[in-house]
């Protein structure tokens, strides 16, 4: 074992238990190793810095299920893969929505009486009319990518709740589709 594992290990008990400087001096000790890691993977610098001030946030906010099974190094880099992975699934999402958008921008120069047109609206319609809460859900989990527990986590409600609300509203939004087709096709 190096010193840095010998110290980091030492380290775990204290942070277990909340001690703010201890998680001070990790923080310290690993960032610039974490940020090169986020950087190496990723290569934009700001979105490197916040992955890595994000994967010191969980250690501090999840720090009562860290184990002793675990080097706390080990611990804090499966921690950086996971924010890793969400982060390059949203990148994902946002780019097939921004390819989606700018099709559906494309369409705007068309007729109105496009149908594809007609149900990007009833889509867009479907979400506004959502109660708030479920509405909320439903762009955290459509639009940016979160997994239904971030999207608990972040409101503070359980994973049942979040997924009770994606249920039902895209059983509205598939109601609302249905509806508009069934109109498009009496036009025809």
């Amino acid at each position: 074992m190096d010193d840095l594992s010998i110290s980091l290990s030492a380290k775990l008990t204290a942070i277990k238990e909340g001690d703010h400087e201890t998680f001070i001096e990790v923080y310290h000790l690993l960032h610039a190793k974490l940020f090169r890691f986020f950087l190496k993977k990723i290569f934009i610098h700001d979105t490197a810095k916040e992955l890595t001030q994000q994967c010191f946030i969980r250690l501090w906010q999840y720090r009562h299920t860290l184990s002793y099974d675990h080097p706390l190094e080990k611990q804090i880099f499966i921690i950086a893969r996971g924010l890793l992975i969400n982060h390059i699934k949203k990148e994902a999402t946002q780019k097939k929505l921004k390819a989606a958008h700018g099709k559906g921008l494309d369409m705007e120069v068309v007729p109105a009486g496009d149908a594809h047109f007609e149900r990007v609206d009833a889509v867009n319609a479907a979400i506004e009319t959502l109660p708030p809460m479920r509405k909320r859900v439903i762009i955290l989990k459509a639009f940016h990518g979160f997994s239904n527990k971030e999207i608990a986590q972040q409101m503070e409600i359980s994973v049942k709740t979040v997924e009770d609300h994606v249920t039902k509203a895209f059983r509205h939004i598939r109601q609302i589709i249905a509806l508009v087709i069934v109109l498009l096709a009496s036009r025809f």
